[in-house]
């Protein structure tokens, strides 16, 4: 009877406590947060991306320490650095701003997720869009109180201390304070001094100037709107390292076990699918050859121009890829287990990414033939980097298919890396 009570008696949570580095970031948050929300609200400010990256890398640098950094955290934070770099300098002419913001933030994200350990098979995987969940929903706002409870925690151990400490840290504050509007104050005057100075610093020292900036109201409304950003920054990056390990495994075993449970549809059936998706693929390059791959050999069909030509078909070529790729995850999730080490299975898998990868094949000459008569624009650059990510991803699944090996991680990293790249053109 005493053993069966001591089960029930639930098991006390341990008491939340904080590193000084934790103190730190949480304080450091409201700064970054505060220069994140002027350079996403204030024209001109895209400059500002570049002290809120630095800040940024000294949070996650700080509370992963002692941490090995993952191969691949290099990669996403080399690609988030670059995209970060073209948004403040104006670097690309192929991405737009709207474009390279969503690509800062997803790239910061995924970043975040490696170097801390959090992505739910400790790599870039398949899982990729239950790692974006969490990256972007499930851990920030799971952890949006972490910087409030953080601070809590240390102005009780302030109190508790004596508070030497602390009042140390606060004339530390006080005097950096003092010396920063010092600083200012000396580079304005410096400024008035020389013409060409002035005009060196006349942006950022406008910054700093109430005078010149739009009114008091509109900054203290980016102190307020920098609250929620910096708690869900914090809870981004401290919640990914107080990431408990047990919920993580919970997450990953109820994914693979719901995945093992749609593992019912006879590997007949689908070998059926892949056949008559292959023969109406065939059907169609037999009727339609001398059409489709007319840019090769710069035959155009009667009645067409070059423009019309490589426009017509072309993103319904990359939807079609984009269909094949569901119906072989659809396959290769669904399929029961006798579908596992049958030739005929992989061959026609492998079968149905051939005909994907000639799709891609013609699309791109569609296109090199447009850009042969016509040049680059922005919208060519994305449509070229698009057949070539398609194509990239059919042969690396491909190679998954026949050898067993994993190849998401490389094709994901192959687009990132790509991606950025066209940053800085």
């Amino acid at each position: 009877m005493d053993e069966q009570n001591k089960s029930i008696v639930p098991v006390p949570e341990e008491p939340f406590r904080a590193g000084k580095s934790e103190i730190f970031c949480a304080l450091l948050m409201y700064v970054t947060a505060y220069l994140y929300i002027r350079s996403a609200l204030t024209a001109n400010s895209e400059w500002l991306c570049l002290p809120v990256a630095g800040l940024l890398l000294i949070c996650v640098e700080l509370l992963n320490r002692g941490k090995k950094a993952p191969a691949e955290s290099v990669v996403w934070f080399g690609c988030f650095a670059v995209c970060v770099c073209s948004l403040s300098f104006g670097l690309s002419r192929v991405w737009d701003e709207f474009q390279l913001s969503l690509f800062v933030h997803g790239f910061c994200v995924w970043w975040v997720l490696s170097r801390s350990g959090a992505l739910l098979e400790g790599e870039s995987g398949h899982l990729l869009p239950i790692d974006g969940f969490n990256g972007l929903v499930r851990i920030p706002f799971g952890s949006f109180f972490l910087r409030l409870r953080t601070l809590r925690f240390a102005a009780k151990a302030r109190k508790k201390g004596g508070g030497g400490q602390g009042k140390r840290l606060v004339w530390v504050l006080l005097a950096a304070l003092l010396c920063a509007m010092l600083f200012i104050q000396a580079a304005k005057l410096l400024s008035a001094a020389d013409s060409d100075f002035g005009s060196l610093l006349e942006n950022v020292l406008s910054w700093f100037s109430w005078e010149m900036s739009e009114n008091v109201a509109i900054n203290i409304l980016y102190v307020v709107l920098s609250i929620p950003v910096g708690c869900w920054l914090y809870g981004l990056i401290g919640g990914s390292c107080r990431l408990d390990g047990a919920a993580a495994e919970r997450q990953r075993e109820g994914i693979y076990g719901f995945l093992q449970r749609i593992r019912r549809v006879p590997c007949a059936f689908w070998c059926a699918v892949a056949g008559a998706f292959t023969l109406l693929y065939g059907v169609f390059f037999f009727v339609q050859g001398s059409y489709l791959f007319g840019a090769f050999t710069r035959t155009l069909p009667e009645g067409f121009i070059v423009s019309q030509y490589a426009r017509q078909g072309f993103f319904e070529l990359c939807r079609v890829m984009a269909v094949n790729f569901a119906v072989l995850w659809l396959m290769t999730r669904m399929a029961d287990d006798s579908a596992r080490g049958k030739k005929i299975f992989n061959v026609l898998c492998a079968a149905l990414l051939a005909e994907s990868m000639v799709f891609a094949v013609i699309a791109f000459s569609k296109l090199a033939l447009y850009i042969s008569c016509f040049g680059f624009t922005p919208k060519r650059f994305q449509s070229s980097w698009l057949v070539c990510v398609l194509f990239a991803g059919c042969l690396c699944w491909m190679a998954a298919q026949l050898t067993g090996k994993k190849t998401f991680r490389k094709w994901m990293i192959f687009s990132a890396v790509t991606l950025s790249a066209l940053a800085l053109v």
